[in-house]
């Protein structure tokens, strides 16, 4: 059976961040665009925008509109990028159909999610610090470039769940773990 989902982390000094490539276009589709699968949700103004609500028609003034915590970006075959950021407002006719997509990159509070046709398509660029652990990090497309001092590494590069699951942060120097584990010797 083929796993629909593989999580690597990028592990920094406070915290590991999770980063899934999904298998399926069809569900990191979905969880970019439509409405109550992650990124997006109907709001209406019957209640300031606060909650999100089902979609009705005749609701003129319903929105769909990014989570605060999310940001996703489309990238066409045809090198058209298509930008859904925390508040903004989507209407459904400018979003990118399933079929042109050939890589999705979202973000949000629970890490990173990624889907391409290609591996080549995604870029991942880190600084390390001294302790070998990664100090700053993005997720950009084929035709990124690094800045100073970042290096490219590839998803594989990351950690694994395996090594996530066996290695305690506690016992890897320079982690916030593993700095009040020895306070307290």
């Amino acid at each position: 059976m083929r796993r629909k989902v593989i999580t690597r982390y990028i592990v920094t000094d406070v915290v590991s961040i999770p980063v899934y490539r999904m298998m399926s276009k069809y569900e990191a589709y979905r969880e970019a665009t439509k409405d109550g699968w992650g990124v997006v949700n109907w709001y209406s103004a019957t209640n300031n925008y606060r909650l999100p609500v089902n979609y009705d028609k005749s609701d003129k003034a319903q929105q769909l509109i990014c989570d605060e915590d999310f940001s996703v970006i489309l990238y066409t075959k045809y090198g058209r990028e298509f930008y859904i950021g925390p508040y903004d407002e989507i209407i459904k006719k400018d979003i990118p159909c399933q079929a042109e997509v050939n890589t999705i990159i979202i973000s949000g509070g629970y890490g990173f999610s990624f889907w391409t046709s290609k591996d080549t398509n995604i870029k991942i660029y880190v600084t390390y610090d001294e302790n070998g652990l990664i100090d700053t990090h993005r997720i950009d497309t084929w035709n990124s470039k690094p800045y100073e001092d970042e290096i490219e590494i590839t998803f594989e590069d990351l950690q694994s769940y395996e090594e996530h699951e066996a290695i305690s942060r506690a016992d890897m120097p320079g982690t916030l773990e593993h700095a009040k584990k020895n306070l307290w010797r």
